[in-house]
Parts: structure tokens; sequence; C-alpha cells
């Protein structure tokens, strides 16, 4: 962040062991702090996104941090607090100088609410810089609502280019709060248009879903979501084309590139796969990461057990070259973003 050719630490901290009994933070200060990657020193600090405003849930919770390049060039903190009403962003800079601050209240239409369980930097407009996706609605690099779907809070929230016929980026959510149509749904991303969308009622979808090409008969990617208390899980093509319905499952499969063709496969029950295929390796632990954390093309699987913490990586060899994932900005942000929230695995941009 700060051009030393070093990486720092930033994280919401406190006075401290500010939490009480509960576990929770309800009292006392907040910060972000800037924290020297080699030593563990905090040599940096700020006022955290105040508490005012809030309800009790989002008092002592929903908070977020991830790093975007609003003008182009230059890496910038972001920091939110905020998901199910009152939403409070702000952009700070390599000194923490406030670049821009943000709330919901501030702009006509629904963006109170609207949040996801995560922040998501992108270019959705195409033009250089990054923009916002705070859940279902989008912050323009300038720091003003872009658009907003007015739906509510999605669990599931991926932006992609999920349609290759459809120019430029697309979201694809799953939304939370029960709908009567269009609770699965995928939007151009630039303008919050909807390309498609699932036309019957959805009462709660959960989990982290899924956005990723595991088929190669099928154009684009794939999106995967499910209902939380109900038997129903969907697969849907990039076009919106119903491939799969099911009954059982993880409601938050782990896609990734692992062996040498185009399509991802999927970590689910404790072993990697292709989609419906059977297991090409077992691992053990609990997946915490699927990242390009090696700098290849491909990606590794992070397990923690107790007392380990595990990588696993393909052994399967490959003709040709490919560009390291990690050269990816959305990718690389994405990976930043990761630390926050439900875990959504990074994606490519353009």
């Amino acid at each position: 962040m700060d051009g030393d050719g070093r990486a720092e630490v930033y994280c919401k901290a406190g006075e401290g062991d500010p939490r009480d009994e509960k576990g929770l933070v309800q009292s006392g200060p907040e910060y972000l702090v800037k924290i020297d990657g080699r030593t563990g020193e905090v040599v940096a600090r700020t006022e955290w996104l105040s508490r005012d405003g809030y309800p009790e849930y989002n008092y002592y919770c929903r908070n977020f941090l991830t790093v975007a390049y609003l003008d182009g060039k230059k890496p910038s903190l972001i920091m939110q607090r905020g998901t199910y009403n009152l939403i409070k962003t702000q952009a700070l800079d390599k000194d923490f100088n406030r670049i821009w601050y943000w709330d919901s209240t501030r702009e006509k239409g629904r963006y109170g609410g609207q949040g996801s369980h995560g922040l998501i930097s992108a270019d959705v407009d195409g033009d250089g810089r990054d923009e916002l996706v705070i859940g279902a609605a989008v912050l323009d690099d300038n720091g003003r609502g872009l658009w907003t779907l007015g739906m509510g809070h999605p669990d599931v929230c991926y932006v992609a280019d999920i349609d290759p016929i459809n120019p430029g980026l697309e979201v694809f959510y799953g939304l939370e709060r029960r709908q009567d149509t269009d609770g699965i749904c995928v939007v151009d991303a630039k303008t919050g248009r909807k390309l498609w969308a699932h036309k019957k009622r959805t009462r709660h979808l959960h989990g982290q879903g899924m956005a990723a090409d595991i088929m190669a008969d099928s154009p684009g990617m794939e999106v995967f979501v499910g209902e939380r208390d109900l038997k129903e899980r969907w697969l849907y093509s990039a076009g919106g084309r119903l491939i799969e319905f099911k009954e059982s499952g993880s409601l938050s499969p782990r896609a990734l590139w692992w062996d040498a063709d185009p399509q991802k496969e999927v970590v689910l029950g404790g072993a990697v796969r292709d989609w419906g295929g059977e297991p090409i390796i077992r691992v053990e632990g609990r997946v915490i990461a699927v990242v390009d954390c090696l700098g290849d093309h491909r990606e590794e699987i992070i397990t923690s057990l107790k007392g380990e913490l595990r990588i696993y990586t393909t052994t399967i060899g490959i003709s040709g070259r490919r560009t390291c994932l990690m050269q990816d900005r959305q990718y690389r942000l994405g990976v930043v973003a990761q630390t926050m929230g439900y875990y959504y695995p990074a994606q490519l941009g353009r």
C-alpha cells in the first residue's frame, strides 16, 4: 500500500481486549491500524467508522475492509460498516487521508440494506478505475451510487465475466430476503440491468454459492445457489438455462483450476473432482482458501487442521503458457477481500 516494496497488514482494532462476555465488541474505541509486516508493530492508526445510527446487530459487527484502485493507478483502503440497514463506506489513501465518505442515506433510491457479506472491487464500467460492489448496489469510483437493485441483502454475490455474450462484467446474486421472483439473477455489472432471473418464489438463498466455468459444453460460467432450510439447489448456465436441480449437497462448493483443461474443478466432500465426477485427489482439513498463492496459472487449496496449515497443489502437467492469476487486478483484490465476512473465491476481471 505505501510503496516501500514490502507488504503491510491493515485491520480493525481496539484498545486491549475490547470483547464483552459474549465475545462482542460493543463499547470502546475502534481503529483502522497499519502494522509493519516484518515486526508486527502498529505504525499508524485512524478512527474506524462510528457505531452511531445502528440498531444492536450492526452495532458490533458487519465491518469490512478491502483495497481498490479508485483512480486506476494507486491502491486505496476501503472500510465499511453495515449490511442490513444503514451502510457507511469510507475511502482512504496510504496515509489515512480521507478520499471520500459515503452513506446510504445520501442517495436517492434504496441503497440501505443492500449490503452483502463482503466488498468486491471491480472495474464494472470499463473506465480503468475500480468500483465497489457492496452487495445489491454499486458505488462508483468517486464515492457516489452507480446503481441499486433495491431488493435487499444478497448472501451470494460474484462479479465476473459470467456471460460471454453480454459485453463486460456481470454480477450473480442469490438474495437472502424472500422474493416472489428474481431471487436468483445475473445482472449487467455496469447498469444493474437483469439479464435473466429465476421466476419462482425463493425463501432464503444461503451460503456462498458458486460462479465458475465447470462445464465445457456450456458457454461461459455456470452459477449455483440453494435454499438454507429447503432441499432446493439450482445450477444455471450463464444464459439462464437450468442445467441441474438437486435436493441435497453443499451450499458452498469451492471451484478452482486444478487440472490441464480450461474448466474449473470443485472441492466437495474432502476431494477435488470435476462437477459430478469421482475424486481426483483427497484433501484433509477445513478448506479456508482457494487461491493462486504459488504464482502460476492454477490454484492451490489451503486447509487447516489442529496445529497445522496445509497447502495442496496440483501435480498435473500442462502444455503451453498461461498468465499468472495474481497478475489480474480484480483477482488479486479478490484475494485481499477474503479475510472478511463470507468466503467468496476471487474472480478474474476482463
